[in-house]
């Protein structure tokens, strides 16, 4: 029995031995490959940088760049009006703006700030907006601003109070 004992031992201890020796696998240092590599990403040229929100799948606010040849919150609320692309509904974003036409959509104009106060001029009833479409157009509206401002909605039925931008908060 101690025989078998010893054999089972020395078994062991060489299967061990080969597991330890990593199948003759040498150890290496550190391989340098280069920097990481460095992009510059800009809006395609002829376009202004402007932030939209649109809806995720889940129905979170997100911001994407505009795109849109009109510079700032002028131009960016034209793009959040046309609603998303092809592409962007493709990859499961989405609105919860009315659909608007896009020559009514061209009528859009904001005024200010005065104050802390941006002032948008759609030309869409705003009474019966949900409060994602309302932040919608709110963030867009002041997404460029150099400080803390609200956005007043003025549509063809009333005028709402003024907001701030609610992303990430909805």
């Amino acid at each position: 029995m101690n025989r078998i004992r010893g054999a089972a031992r020395a078994a062991s201890a060489a299967a061990a031995g080969l597991l330890l020796a990593g199948c003759g696998i040498k150890t290496t240092g550190v391989v340098e490959s280069g920097a990481p590599a460095e992009i510059a990403v800009s809006a395609p040229s002829g376009t202004a940088d402007s932030l939209v929100y649109f809806l995720t799948p889940d129905r979170r606010l997100i911001a994407m760049r505009s795109g849109y040849a009109e510079p700032g919150a002028q131009g960016a609320l034209f793009r959040l009006l046309a609603g998303p692309s092809q592409r962007e509904l493709a990859s499961g974003l989405g609105t919860a703006l009315p659909a608007v036409d896009a020559g009514l959509a061209a009528t859009t104009t904001t005024t200010g700030p005065v104050g802390d106060v941006v002032e948008v001029h759609l030309p869409i009833n705003v009474a019966g907006l949900s409060d994602l479409a309302r932040s919608q157009i709110v963030c867009t509206a002041v997404a460029d601003a150099a400080s803390q401002v609200e956005a007043r909605l003025r549509g063809q039925d009333t005028v709402l109070a003024p907001e701030p931008c609610r992303a990430g908060r909805l």
